[in-house]
């Protein structure tokens, strides 16, 4: 992926959420990378507001993908198929957060690739990691407070 951070497909989808009207966030190590953390992940995790929600579905299928509200007795909602792949997660919970629509509250708006997405601003990304406590998550919480750090420094100066 060398000139695109999403594929068509996930563009498609994200387009379509937006347009349904779907709240959803981009949250974990994708959403902390979009606001200057370091590091690396291959999912794109997002967590819906409403997984009963039929636009979620529509999208999905509009974009050329396949939604699966609970996969093969899991409870695990997926999204997949040819035209999006399978690095799109479904977030069902966040450690050590609020509900959603207290999250969504705070939304942080990025422009990618012609696509707005709603973002889980880092320090509430950081909070989630250190609650989560898993060795991958820790690792991730650093990474996450030297672009805190970064950015403030940068406010810092413009002021």
């Amino acid at each position: 992926m060398a000139d695109s951070i999403l594929s068509e497909g996930e563009r498609s989808l994200l387009r379509e959420l937006d347009e349904l009207g779907v709240r959803y966030l981009v949250v974990g190590m994708s959403a902390a990378l979009l606001q200057g953390a370091r590091g690396a992940t291959e999912d794109i995790d997002l967590w819906f507001e409403d997984l009963g929600d039929p636009r979620v579905a529509q999208a999905v299928r509009a974009a050329g993908g396949i939604w699966v509200s609970g996969s093969f007795g899991t409870g695990q909602p997926r999204i997949g198929g040819e035209a999006l792949s399978e690095r799109l997660d479904v977030v069902t919970h966040m450690s050590g957060l609020g509900s959603f629509a207290e999250e969504y509250a705070s939304v942080r708006r990025e422009s990618v690739e012609g696509v707005s997405l709603p973002l889980l601003p880092l320090r509430r990304i950081l909070e989630s990691k250190r609650v989560a406590g898993r060795p991958k998550d820790l690792a991730a919480a650093h990474a996450i407070e030297e672009a805190l750090l970064l950015l403030e420094e940068a406010e810092e100066t413009k002021e």
